[in-house]
């Protein structure tokens, strides 16, 4: 079997020498969604809740964390419904129908694949053991400490892939955090869809 090559990829492709994908609506989806945090949101104060909406997916900590961590007496209950809400949740994540093969067929053209996501710390390796493969470059909010569509995230993205911001194609479904963050920050970037419809016989 014939390696393939860039000249193999869709014209979207020509230039590029790096992919970075979103992950959620993406790469991957949850298929039965329950949203897990609301029972803590909704046991919190209004300043409470401000606070932990901004900290979610910048920090690296469990959600068993969270009450000491905001300073906020919380009902165990409530904490065992969010991880029975959350255990559902990650268990569902799945590769969204044909993204093995065109991330298969992006490894086979040599191009580097790298995966940026906001993200709650507790969902990360549910979502790397949905991937294909090991991403060339992972870059999580709740790692680095930023969310798209600030600067620093798609810097920590151009940082691992040491390659010029030009030469690397974004691809996401949220226009601010996914196209518009990208190009400000130098890089390609396309709606999945656009990307699906390259890939589509013609």
């Amino acid at each position: 079997m014939t390696p393939a090559s860039v000249t193999d990829l869709p014209s979207i492709f020509d230039g590029i020498e790096a992919v970075c994908f979103d992950a959620f609506g993406t790469l991957v989806e949850i298929t039965d969604k329950r949203q897990a945090f609301r029972p803590l949101f909704k046991a919190l104060t209004p300043d409470k809740r401000r606070e932990l909406k901004h900290r979610l997916m910048r920090e690296d900590r469990p959600f068993t964390d969270w009450p000491e961590a905001l300073g906020a007496e919380i009902d165990p209950m409530v904490l065992l419904e969010v991880m029975e809400r959350m255990l559902i949740e990650t268990g569902s994540i799945a590769l969204r129908p044909g993204m093995a093969d065109v991330w298969a067929r992006l490894r086979g053209a040599g191009l580097s694949l790298a995966l940026c996501s906001n993200l709650a710390s507790d969902y990360a390796m549910a979502l790397q053991s949905a991937l294909p493969d090991r991403p060339d470059v992972e870059v999580l909010s709740c790692k680095v400490g930023a969310i798209k569509p600030e600067p620093a995230i798609y810097a920590h993205v151009l940082d691992g892939l040491k390659v010029a911001a030009g030469r690397v194609l974004f691809i996401g479904d949220t226009p601010r955090a996914d196209i518009e963050g990208p190009r400000r920050a130098g890089m390609k970037a396309i709606h999945v869809d656009e990307m699906v419809a390259a890939f589509q016989p013609r």
